[in-house]
């Protein structure tokens, strides 16, 4: 029907003609389609004059959850990935969290905003009144993809539109911008980037917080009086710039040792101080946020080729149950670490237990930062839970 129908205006009175009939638009009519229009302004001054009753709510809970993270000292951030057993966590300690971030929402190269919140995850902080600040990534940390829409203004601007009203509606305390990988010569771009959409959150009183990966120096390439060089990965980030423009940032302490490296800790003591000792000296202590790894590696070395992947807890069975097994102790990094020979294989792993957490935790005081951020739950040393302001 809509194919056929047009509107004729003559001298005469207004004549609509539907597929082929023909209808006079009588004073009834014309009254009524005047108290139409009469009725949607009435509607729309009165959204204008305040807030429906949802509108309302969504407020105070921002207002409720601004003020809980704003006064938590210290802030403790708890990293969610999807899966059952962080959930199980998250149902288990959600009474022990500041701010839940679920790594959920990627952001493509146009500023499309892809993703949702994993099952249960929802209920589960709204039950216990834990703020939501999920992540939003560049999907796979592609640095292609950063590019796109780093350099395109339109694209930044949707993204950043995108985020304000999702969560307007899901009633988010803020985001954190998870974007890595991307190259040093976007950083100036980034902090454009940061600055757009922290405008446009706060213009509704939300937050937002930024990932950074360490770096040593404002030089790159560099290596620091410790002997730490910064990556091309952290270079990327110009911790000064973006302090400025976000409400705080979150430094990843962790991945020091990797599937690129030795085996080594995943955090060391000396190395987070040195990744800090930089960081304070750009950005306020109180808008830092020491991220935690709750996770370890393990390196395994046959005759040919070394493998090496991420540890939970739970997997530290076989080293904590086997005979033949080394549990060790390393002062300098303050981690644990373990050795089983299995044939012709070697199994090295180094953990961030209970212990190791307690150090870096100490950290948060030492340098009067805003709190820790955590990653992730599910894979964590039970004895963590005990530990409170780092004793």
């Amino acid at each position: 029907m809509e194919g056929n129908r047009k509107l004729e205006i003559g001298n005469s009175r207004p004549v609509c003609r539907i597929s082929g009939f023909r209808f006079a638009v009588s004073k009834f009519a014309r009254l009524s389609l005047l108290i139409l229009i009469c009725l949607r302004v009435g509607v729309a001054q009165a959204q204008e004059a305040g807030p429906t009753k949802n509108q309302a709510a969504g407020e105070a809970l921002l207002t409720k959850a601004s003020e809980q993270v704003l006064n938590s000292s210290p802030l403790a951030m708890f990293y969610y990935s999807d899966d059952s057993v962080g959930l199980a966590s998250l149902r288990a300690h959600a009474g022990a969290m500041s701010v839940l971030a679920p790594q959920c929402y990627r952001l493509d190269g146009a500023g499309y905003l892809h993703g949702q919140l994993p099952p249960g995850v929802e209920d589960t902080a709204r039950q216990a009144g834990l703020p939501l600040m999920p992540l939003v990534m560049n999907p796979e940390f592609n640095r292609a993809t950063a590019h796109s829409l780093l350099h395109n203004p339109k694209a930044q601007e949707r993204a950043a539109k995108n985020l304000e009203q999702l969560a307007e509606r899901e009633v988010f305390l803020g985001w954190q911008l998870d974007f890595e990988g991307f190259a040093p010569a976007d950083s100036l771009a980034y902090v454009r980037f940061v600055e757009r959409v922290a405008a446009r959150l706060h213009r509704d009183h939300r937050l937002l917080s930024v990932a950074v990966a360490p770096r040593f120096s404002d030089v790159y390439p560099n290596i620091s009086p410790e002997g730490f060089r910064t990556g091309e990965w952290g270079a990327a980030f110009n911790f000064r710039e973006l302090g400025r423009a976000a409400d705080f940032l979150v430094l990843m302490a962790y991945d020091q040792h990797t599937s690129s490296t030795p085996p080594g800790p995943v955090a060391g003591y000396e190395w987070v101080k040195a990744a800090l000792d930089y960081a304070v000296r750009c950005v306020p202590p109180e808008k830092l946020v020491l991220g935690l790894p709750l996770y370890g590696r393990e390196w395994d070395v046959p005759a040919r080729a070394a493998t090496e992947h991420s540890l939970a807890y739970k997997d530290l069975k076989l080293f904590l149950d086997s005979p033949g097994s080394e549990q060790h102790w390393d002062d300098l990094s303050r981690t644990a670490w373990f050795q089983l020979r299995e044939g012709r294989t070697l199994r090295t792993a180094w953990f961030d237990d209970a212990r190791s957490l307690r150090e870096k935790i100490a950290l948060v005081q030492i340098y009067h930062l805003r709190g820790f951020a955590a990653w992730h739950l599910g894979v964590e040393d039970p004895e963590f839970w005990e530990i409170k302001d780092g004793k």
